[in-house]
């Protein structure tokens, strides 16, 4: 019997289906549907003009792609959809910077529908990690 994680990876493959994606989607959709393995890294420009580069690991329940699958994907509060992961990029490439402790936080606003979608990327010495992706929806 499949577990919930297997659940949350079939949902999320069947949701993205046959679409072509950019090679930076597919990065992200790789990264996603693999339960545990190497960690995809990223290295995207933010508005500023900063290079932000961190990794997206698929290996630890409390950060990376099963926090966001399983805590964040097609649930009621904090919900994000196969469509805004696959472009998780874009809310740090065009977001809002936040700092926090050691968390450095992108926050985007999408006018379409209002809602603002977050990452927060754990800043350590040399890397980043991307711990989460959620939205304000349900709050």
């Amino acid at each position: 019997m499949p577990d919930l994680l297997d659940k949350k990876i079939a949902q999320f493959e069947a949701e993205v289906g046959s679409r072509d994606l950019t090679p930076e989607q597919a990065k992200i959709y790789h990264a996603f549907t693999k339960k545990s393995g190497k960690q995809v890294r990223f290295s995207i420009i933010d508005k500023k003009g900063e290079t932000v580069s961190f990794v997206v690991d698929s290996s630890k329940q409390e950060e990376g792609t099963r926090h966001i699958l399983l805590k964040h994907y097609k649930v009621k509060i904090g919900r994000v959809t196969a469509t805004e992961i696959l472009n998780l990029c874009d809310v740090v490439r065009e977001g809002r910077r936040y700092v926090s402790q050691s968390n450095i936080v992108y926050a985007i606003t999408r006018k379409y529908n209002g809602v603002t979608y977050k990452t927060a990327i754990k800043i350590t010495k040399s890397k980043g990690i991307l711990k989460s992706f959620y939205s304000d929806r349900g709050t």
